[in-house]
């Protein structure tokens, strides 16, 4: 009876060592995925092993965590004209609602490792939480007595954080516009002529003025490098390869482009396709892991798409062809039904055949947008993605707002890209005439 006690204990201890040294591998060298609580919603899977951005020493409260959230987001937030700022949940007389949702603290309602309870946008609360504070809505609104108490998302109508282009002023500014503005047309490209003018160069360097000399570039390389971009702004070729270095990680490429081009890359690394680049993730994280590729993505990728994304994924070092990265760029990763449906799209049409007016992924994914005199293409391809009604200021720039909402809002036609007219109208529009006339009839009987 003794010998099996003692021989029960020993197993007993060689299996808490074993237990021990798989834990602590995880923590201190390998990827942590063994403390994971739960699957990671669509937007932070890429970094779900960072776990101290979010999460600190382990032990951070509320607002601490808040903290991390803000991190992130804080850019996004500001850009957002947001319907429930935490500012208003600070204010006393507002106090009573926090009962019902504490709006102070993202987590209230963006809950992570949930995949149970996580629905569209990363929201973890039941579907009827905007109820709980606008139960009266039908006493001032008779149109919405009818509606269920969790359509108010759902039905496209409105977002928690963003109604800028559902609120009643905008839509009664827009109401009636035509499917197609006369004149429809995207923002212009004008960056390369503002840096131009910026930074001013007698001339274009020429081939024969490469620096790295034709030992470390095949010719073509080189060729290719004197009609660029680059070399019209007198970059050489050491202006990149410092130092001699020819080979660079996806972190180097990154860095390295955005010692120039500082917007891009920050708008780059707030995307999906470049946030584990970004800066502000813990330096272990960093130091441990690679750039995203398209075996890591959640969305249905080619099986032959492979290699990291950086900004020389779509746009080639030594030459620009921005129409390479503009469509075949996107489609030589993504497999997606709406992918997949672009090219018999009217927009790949228009495109295809070299008009003014031509749409590619790019315009609506990597859109060029006015800063005053400046136009920038913002390569956060995830900033106007979701919700379905950010796209609107891109779609806005040719077509009028009730045909852009009605096609936004059908998910069908979204999958099929847009191959064909709305289904339905938008009952926004429909409340908002008849909002109108009840305004107009208010005014004549006073």
């Amino acid at each position: 009876m003794k010998a099996y006690k003692f021989k029960f204990w020993h197993y007993g201890l060689l299996v808490t060592l074993a237990i021990g040294s798989v834990v602590a591998y995880n923590l201190e060298f390998s990827d942590k995925t063994l403390f994971i609580s739960g699957e990671t919603s669509h937007g932070h899977h890429q970094i779900e092993l960072a776990c101290s951005s979010c999460h600190g020493d382990g032990f951070s409260g509320p607002e601490a965590m808040q903290q991390a959230c803000v991190s992130c987001h804080a850019d996004e937030l500001e850009l957002a004209n947001d319907s429930h700022p935490r500012k208003k949940f600070l204010d006393p007389r507002n106090a009573p609602l926090l009962a019902h949702l504490d709006a102070r603290q993202c987590v209230t309602c963006h809950a992570e490792h949930k995949p149970e309870i996580t629905r569209s946008m990363g929201v973890t609360l039941a579907g009827d939480f905007c109820f709980h504070c606008h139960n009266d809505i039908a006493e001032d609104r008779s149109s919405h007595k009818d509606f269920a108490f969790d359509s108010c998302a759902s039905a496209g109508c409105h977002n928690f954080h963003d109604n800028s282009t559902l609120y009643e002023d905008f839509l009664i500014a827009h109401v009636g516009q035509p499917e197609l503005q006369p004149n429809a047309q995207l923002p212009a490209r004008t960056a390369m002529q503002s840096w131009l003018r910026e930074n001013p160069h007698e001339r274009s360097l020429q081939l024969q003025e490469a620096d790295l000399g034709e030992e470390n570039f095949p010719a073509e390389i080189a060729a290719a490098w004197a009609q660029s971009a680059h070399a019209r702004v007198a970059v050489n070729c050491s202006g990149c390869h410092a130092d001699g270095q020819l080979q660079f990680s996806s972190r180097e490429i990154v860095a390295q482009c955005g010692s120039c081009h500082s917007e891009q890359r920050e708008a780059f690394t707030r995307g999906k396709h470049g946030m584990r680049l970004a800066t502000q993730l813990p330096e272990d994280f960093a130091a441990k892991t690679t750039a995203m590729s398209p075996q890591q993505a959640r969305l249905p990728m080619h099986a032959d798409a492979s290699g990291e994304l950086s900004c020389a994924s779509c746009h080639s070092p030594h030459e620009t062809d921005l129409q390479f990265a503009a469509v075949e760029a996107c489609l030589g990763c993504h497999s997606d039904e709406h992918s997949l449906a672009f090219k018999e799209s009217a927009h790949f049409k228009s495109w295809s055949a070299g008009a003014d007016d031509g749409v590619s992924c790019a315009s609506c994914h990597l859109p060029r947008e006015r800063h005053g005199e400046r136009v920038v293409v913002n390569h956060n391809q995830n900033h106007n993605l979701r919700p379905n009604d950010k796209m609107l200021p891109v779609c806005l720039n040719c077509h009028g707002a009730e045909f852009a909402l009605a096609a936004l809002s059908d998910r069908k036609l979204i999958a099929h890209n847009f191959n064909r007219r709305p289904a339905v109208e938008h009952e926004t529009f429909d409340l908002i005439r008849d909002r109108i006339a009840r305004i107009a009839n208010s005014k004549s009987t006073q």
